[in-house]
């Protein structure tokens, strides 16, 4: 969006009368799928409808100027900001849905003026998006959430089947954040492969490829893209250091990195990634009220902890230190304390692990409810995870395993409750800690029904909701087929497991490296999370 405005405003300076660069320039300035009105902060809210105001009366004035479908596109856009008058003082009272659902009328109309124009569709489908971004499905039921989503997705792919429709970007990007949240969402996958390199430049459009891979299971090419991503970002950002909201993007990228190498056990690509989002999230930046910058990215620096846990670096976690300003930082603060009383509890040193989980729980009530995990889901109810899990493996190391795997099935119903988000808010599946444990207790039949859920094979659980193919589930699903006498099966599983396993580098004994008995009984396994030619350290 940014380039988009700076190129319009460049269209200005060569051409003053033309309506369409100042059409533009509103249009950037909006809202978007990614920044709904309900994410403008109350400055960013007053000065966006003050200077769209503005240049969208200077595209009017100069509208008579206009093509057809340009001037449609020009008395749409009206219909998505609040009318003249509109001040500090009655900002608050404005109803911002009804302008979505108002823009999104109109260019329904617009759209059955010009149906050939793959641009007007793909503007078209983006405004009914609008109307509910994130949650254009139901997860639990797998339908679409309104009338809304279904006329996208019609617009979309009739769009598609135009003269370059399938080729056009805006359709691609846009028919992937539509089906992710589907309950088939490989059928976005051609549209996926197509956007993947047609904007060799353009980290977004390298990134949402890898929606539909995540959904699909497909987490070493996630891996691969993001990675491209992040080097389009380096390029970017080596050319300007202007652009503070597009850092938001950046980091986002290597998040979704880091998840994909963590769920697909690649160690050294994960902690690569954790240790990358220091240096970008960082002070200066996170200090930026407006946008709040904090509490849109300060999250993501908790990722460190996930990697450290997933690959059982116990001595990291036990060492890792606080962050200076620990009110900036205080997502960050609470998930240090978490992760230290996960190591502590694993090496049963209880006390401390029990003053760690004292400390967590007062950094986590220190924790704003405006801050952001990954968007939507807030950051508070992702921490009330983490609490839960921590309660429980503090449990289990007591002895008191009835209360433990309650705790970690409390765990397991907030992770299913949280608002679907790419990547998901709580990196690690909680499943994989309950099934590791279920399994050491040789609770098999529980933990099979656990990996299963993990795998979106049991039923129970939303598809857009289970973690397809990774490594973590069908390791313990093929153990507990091997023990419950179910050697068909186990024989398919295994075979996807072997396929998943290809491009994992650490040696994977369990589902969670906090089942001891699984890492450190195997005689022929390295240490918890060392990877292939790596030396423990002493």
């Amino acid at each position: 969006m940014k380039k988009r405005s700076v190129a319009s405003k460049k269209a200005i300076e060569h051409d003053g009368n033309c309506a369409m660069a100042y059409w533009g320039i509103c249009y950037a300035k909006g809202p978007n799928y990614n920044k709904a009105w309900v994410r403008f902060d109350h400055s960013d809210l007053i000065a966006t409808i003050r200077e769209v105001q503005h240049l969208l009366q200077q595209a009017q004035t100069l509208a008579a100027r206009a093509t057809p479908v340009e001037r449609a596109l020009i008395t749409a856009l009206q219909a998505r900001f609040p009318r003249l008058g509109v001040s500090p003082d009655n900002i608050e009272s404005l109803d911002l849905g009804a302008l979505d659902r108002d823009y999104a009328d109109v260019m329904r109309a617009v759209q059955g003026e010009f149906p050939n124009d793959i641009d007007i569709a793909a503007l078209c489908a983006e405004a009914l998006m609008c109307i509910s971004p994130r949650r254009l499905w139901n997860l639990e039921l797998g339908t679409p959430s309104g009338p809304h989503t279904v006329q996208a997705r019609e617009i979309i792919e009739r769009a598609m089947m135009l003269d370059a429709g399938d080729q056009h970007p805006a359709l691609c990007h846009l028919y992937i954040h539509l089906m992710e949240m589907s309950p088939y969402p490989e059928i976005a996958l051609p549209a996926a492969d197509r956007l993947r390199s047609a904007m060799p430049d353009a980290s977004h459009m390298i990134h949402m490829p890898t929606h539909i891979d995540i959904a699909c299971g497909d987490y070493r090419r996630a891996v691969d893209s993001n990675h491209q991503a992040m080097l389009a970002d380096d390029k970017y950002f080596s050319e300007t250091t202007s652009s503070k909201l597009y850092t938001a993007y950046r980091a986002h990228n290597i998040y979704v990195k880091l998840y994909s190498a963590l769920i697909s056990g690649r160690f050294k690509e994960a902690i690569s990634a954790a240790h990358r989002l220091p240096g970008i999230l960082n002070d200066e930046l996170l200090s930026i009220s407006s946008p709040p910058m904090a509490d849109w990215t300060e999250s993501y620096l908790g990722a460190l902890v996930h990697v450290l846990v997933r690959f059982g670096r116990w001595d990291d976690l036990q060492n890792l230190p606080l962050p200076e300003n620990q009110t900036l930082y205080c997502s960050t603060t609470a998930m240090v304390h978490y992760g230290r009383g996960i190591a502590f509890a694993v090496l049963a040193r209880i006390g401390e692990a029990e003053l760690e989980q004292v400390k967590f729980e007062e950094a986590k009530a220190r924790v704003p409810r405006s801050r952001l995990n990954s968007l939507p889901a807030v950051e508070v109810d992702v921490l009330q995870i983490a609490s839960a899990m921590l309660h429980g493996e503090i449990e289990y190391r007591k002895g008191n395993f009835e209360s433990a795997f309650h705790s970690l099935r409390q765990a397991t119903a907030l992770e299913d409750g949280l608002p679907y988000a790419d990547p998901p808010p709580w990196m690690q599946p909680t499943r994989h800690a309950l099934g590791a444990l279920l399994l050491e207790q040789d609770r098999v039949e529980e933990a099979e029904v656990v990996y299963r859920e993990d795998l979106g094979l049991g039923g129970n659980l939303p598809r857009r909701q289970a973690r397809l193919n990774n490594v973590w589930g069908l390791h313990g699903l093929h153990e507990c087929l091997i023990k419950n006498g179910k050697l068909e099966e186990a024989r398919m599983i295994g075979v996807q497991k072997e396929l998943a396993l290809a491009s994992a580098d650490v040696i994977v004994g369990s589902s969670c490296f906090c089942r001891l008995s699984a890492i450190l009984g195997d005689a022929n396994a390295l240490p918890a999370g060392f990877c292939e030619g790596e030396s423990p350290k002493s």
